[in-house]
């Protein structure tokens, strides 16, 4: 007989299977389009779920029992202990570039994440899932004049990448009285490629040459966590989180694979004239970082919070196209708000989120004016957590703006808007049936 558990079961791990496909495969999609991911290992995701990103990127102090948070497993312990948690989300994205008086706009759709939560006892909780690590997406080139030609001919330069990295992690989380500590073992790995190619308009009988690299990542990495529930006023339900993470510096093996071809315009075929494989395991790290968050609650109806993180990426090595890597700061503030948690109408019981957030490059890159430039990056967003039917799981619509802006004029400028969906099945599994 299949009984509900073992259909939920089934579609568990079946999700699990279709995200780390999915996941392994996530440079084939349509994921990113950023110049600036050319860089380092491309546009670092914020391990966050559809949840927390509404609230501005909480991580540290964000501990709510319908949001797995694996920014900080110590958080793992605030799920109910008779729950099971499984979230997961796409995201449709449009993004619009100007450099000058150049415009351009893509939109950009793929699997976000995956994750699940649940208690093994009253005071312990594991939490798995896959979330993107970094994700590299670029399509941009120029026209130049061949110098040296009395005929002034044209040339084109085309760059392109794609490709990511993935975090598949196990968490476990403990709690003490008010005290929780967790930690997370991670593995990373993927890969990207890059293009560079040299297109010269002089007819049938042009040589244009192709460079590409592939660079491939793996590694066991982990980090900790621990939060501390302050109850203010326990008779109004008040109470303040206090949250803290740590990683260590990480050593990563990677293979870097460079290739040269030789497109052949008249037989219309290419010739490899030149490969390399370089093999390390010092050249590439995950790095140290740090964390710290607050956050106050006020009973099931409101919370506000803020986050503090700082990545040590100066210690990265290099960060490739002539880049260079640099410290990372960043900030999130947050909050939810719901009306009526025990309401009869689906919006009155409905999660209302809000945040901002704000963080400079982790590379510094090449500007017009021949030096290194970085950049800062502004977010803000709001969503919504709908109950569905059973009261427990919930819909989550996230609405969310980023903007790109250089230190430096003359570089190009982003903005981006992307739309979140995500579906967290909050199942009772652990209920014992009673009969009346």
């Amino acid at each position: 007989m299949i009984t509900r558990k073992k259909i939920i079961h089934q579609l568990v791990w079946a999700g699990l299977i279709g995200a780390l496909s999915a996941s392994s495969l996530y440079g084939q999609g349509n994921s990113e389009r950023s110049p600036y991911s050319r860089y380092g290992y491309g546009r670092l995701g914020e391990r966050q779920t559809a949840g927390a990103r509404a609230m501005g990127g909480l991580g540290a102090g964000l501990r709510d029992p319908n949001i797995t948070n694996p920014a900080n497993p110590a958080s793992y312990t605030a799920v109910d202990s008779l729950t099971f948690i499984m979230d997961l989300a796409v995201s449709l994205r449009g993004s619009y570039l100007a450099e000058g008086s150049k415009k351009d706009s893509r939109v950009l759709g793929n699997i976000d994440y995956l994750t699940i939560l649940f208690p093994v006892s009253k005071h312990l909780a594991i939490s798995a899932g896959i979330t993107p690590y970094s994700t590299v997406g670029y399509r941009f080139g120029s026209t130049e004049k061949l110098q040296g030609d009395e005929n002034q001919s044209l040339y084109q330069r085309a760059y392109s990448g794609s490709g990511s990295f993935n975090d598949l992690y196990l968490g476990i989380g403990g709690r003490i009285g008010q005290f929780s500590l967790g930690v997370n073992a991670s593995y990373l790995f993927g890969y990207t490629t890059q293009q560079h190619q040299v297109v010269y308009s002089s007819g049938k009988n042009a040589i244009n040459p192709i460079d590409q690299s592939q660079l491939n990542l793996k590694g066991f990495k982990f980090d900790i966590g621990a939060q501390y529930e302050l109850t203010l006023d326990a008779k109004r339900g008040r109470s303040l989180v206090l949250g803290a993470t740590f990683a260590p510096e990480t050593k990563l093996r990677s293979e870097a694979v460079s290739m040269q071809y030789q497109y052949d315009t008249k037989t219309q075929r290419s010739t490899l004239i030149k490969a390399d494989t370089l093999t390390s395991s010092a050249q590439h790290l995950s790095p140290m970082s740090l964390s710290a968050g607050l956050t106050y609650r006020y009973q099931d109806v409101f919370s506000v919070g803020a986050d503090v993180s700082y990545m040590k990426w100066s210690r990265a090595g290099e960060a490739g196209a002539g880049a260079q890597f640099t410290d990372r700061y960043r900030i999130a503030l947050g909050g939810s708000w719901i009306p009526d948690y025990r309401g009869r109408s689906v919006f009155s019981r409905s999660y209302y989120r809000f945040g901002l957030n704000g963080s400079n490059s982790y590379v510094k890159v090449p500007a017009p004016n021949g030096e290194l430039a970085s950049y800062n990056q502004y977010g803000a967003s709001l969503g919504i957590g709908m109950p569905l039917i059973d009261r427990r799981s919930l819909v989550s619509l996230t609405l969310d703006y980023s903007y790109l802006k250089p230190r430096v004029s003359g570089m190009v400028s982003e903005h981006m808007i992307g739309l979140t969906v995500g579906i967290t099945f909050n199942e009772g599994w652990f209920r014992k049936a009673r009969i009346n």
